[in-house]
């Protein structure tokens, strides 16, 4: 789907909710009607605003969900990936940065796409909702759910692709025809900020269980908000935007670090928001195959992978003495296909720790490729760290440190100043808020935006993933256009593509 080019049919989608299950959005397809049927009532307007949902599970469920992860200092491809053949040698490219980091990479079209779909269903959902005869209440909700999936969206891209055609609205017959020129990267953030700012405003506050369960709430848009701001260097205004939630009684942090990665936890105090899988057909994740399954042989569970992607060695040693995080973060300890303990050492990159934070060995999953397992995208531990670096940056050093100090402790770790002999300079600090970030949040997608917002993506990469080495270069700072946007927005001329590309 090109950007210039919108659904004419809208999936309405059967309940609401899952029987039975509290954490799942219900968003399997069983009919199609026209968005002037759908958005006519609150429950054809809680269907179309699922389906905004829908686009982030399809763009997570996927190989996509390595963006972010790979092609950092903290998670790369194994040796293996290369080998499968052409689709996978453009996929590892996202990690290597090898010559087939290109337009045409079908990881680089493929997340381009999906995120617009996501895209044109708010704006879809945002037009007829505002003209729907409906509870006014229940209808700034609804926008404000929209709003925070299109800034979520346009967030993504414009991070990857820096400016990018814009649609804002549907059924815009000279957009059909002439397509969407490429915004300024400035402009989409003063929608996403102002998307952001209506949710933050209209949203319900957050819940743990009930219908609201697996929506947006208030605290992740003030939380998303606080992390545009951060990335615009609006430093002032990520410090104020995240404040609120350091005191809330909706959200705390889980006590023990390894419950959050425990499925029976999902949707649990720390989380603000987080994407919903189930058992259900098309609802499945393969993140557990792709990250750390390897021969899990649990009962009713089977297959290996887990050879895909694994921590970086850097990563893996970047954890101080003591620090509980780190077991509940690798496995380290495999099995054969008979659960007979292995020594696979010597078998290149299977021997080496792999990520277990998708483990589904207690969990409802099928098998490792077919996951149940909830994936975070936004938890309170985030938005501590956040805004730990806001008021660094804002030379506020001991506020700083006794947030980063919250998540250390959490971690079973000493205060920072303690353990290290005093308290840090700002740079000093600066460093090891990005250390933090990458031992609390690794391989949940946040690193390659971290490192590109700080300005140590080239360096960090350079260094601590062999495998980019000797390709990453300054262009890599944004991923290229895809080819085929160009194919089909005539509005895009050559001149648009990013420069290296």
């Amino acid at each position: 789907m090109q950007t210039h080019r919108y659904i004419l049919f809208f999936t309405l989608l059967a309940g609401l909710f899952a029987s039975g299950c509290s954490k799942q959005l219900d968003i399997k397809p069983e009919v199609f009607v026209s968005p002037e049927e759908l958005y006519k009532d609150e429950a054809g307007i809680t269907a179309g605003i699922t389906g905004i949902y829908r686009q982030l599970l399809v763009l997570k469920r996927s190989d996509y969900a390595i963006v972010g992860m790979v092609g950092t200092d903290e998670a790369k491809m194994t040796i293996f990936v290369p080998t499968w053949g052409p689709y996978w040698q453009g996929f590892a490219a996202v990690n290597s940065y090898s010559p087939l980091m290109t337009a045409q990479n079908d990881v680089v079209q493929g997340f381009w796409i999906n995120c617009y779909k996501g895209i044109n269903n708010a704006n879809t959902a945002i037009k007829y909702t505002q003209s729907a005869s409906v509870n006014e209440d229940f209808k700034t909700r609804a926008l404000g759910e929209a709003k925070f999936m299109r800034a979520l969206f346009y967030f993504y891209l414009v991070q990857l692709y820096d400016g990018v055609p814009m649609p804002t609205d549907v059924d815009n017959p000279d957009a059909v025809r002439d397509g969407y020129p490429r915004s300024k990267a400035e402009d989409v953030y003063q929608l996403i900020i102002s998307d952001l700012q209506y949710a933050a405003e209209h949203l319900n506050n957050k819940g743990n269980n009930g219908p609201d369960v697996g929506r947006a709430s208030k605290e992740a848009a003030i939380a998303l908000l606080g992390k545009v701001y951060l990335t615009h260097k609006q430093y002032d205004l990520a410090k104020s935007t995240l404040e609120p939630l350091l005191t809330s009684s909706k959200t705390s942090l889980m006590p023990a670090y390894a419950d959050l990665f425990v499925e029976k936890n999902e949707n649990n105090i720390e989380s603000l928001f987080e994407i919903q899988f189930s058992n259900e057909p098309d609802n499945t994740s393969n993140m557990a195959s792709n990250t750390g399954a390897w021969q899990i042989n649990a009962p009713n569970l089977t297959g290996a992978g887990g050879h895909v992607i694994i921590p970086t060695d850097y990563f893996f040693n970047s954890f101080e003495d003591g620090d509980l995080r780190k077991d509940a973060t690798f496995r380290t300890v495999f099995y054969n296909a008979a659960g007979q303990l292995v020594d696979y050492s010597w078998w290149e990159d299977v021997g080496k720790p792999h990520v277990k934070k998708f483990d589904i060995t207690t969990g409802v999953s099928v098998s490792g490729s077919l996951s149940s397992r909830n994936m975070y995208y936004l938890r309170l531990a985030d938005a501590i760290l956040m805004y730990a670096e806001a008021v660094n940056e804002l030379n506020d050093v001991p506020t700083a440190l006794a947030n980063l100090n919250k998540i250390r402790q959490r971690a079973g770790l000493g205060k920072y100043e303690d353990v290290h002999g005093g308290v840090p300079s700002q740079d000093q600090l600066r460093s090891e808020i990005m250390m933090e970030r990458m031992r609390e949040l690794g391989c949940e997608g946040w690193r390659w935006f971290d490192l590109k917002r700080t300005g140590i993506l080239l360096n960090a990469v350079r260094t601590n993933n062999p495998d980019a080495t000797p390709n990453i270069q300054p262009k890599h700072l944004l991923y290229p256009i895809p080819a085929k946007e160009f194919e089909n927005n005539p509005k895009l001329t050559p001149k648009d593509q990013n420069e290296g590309y």
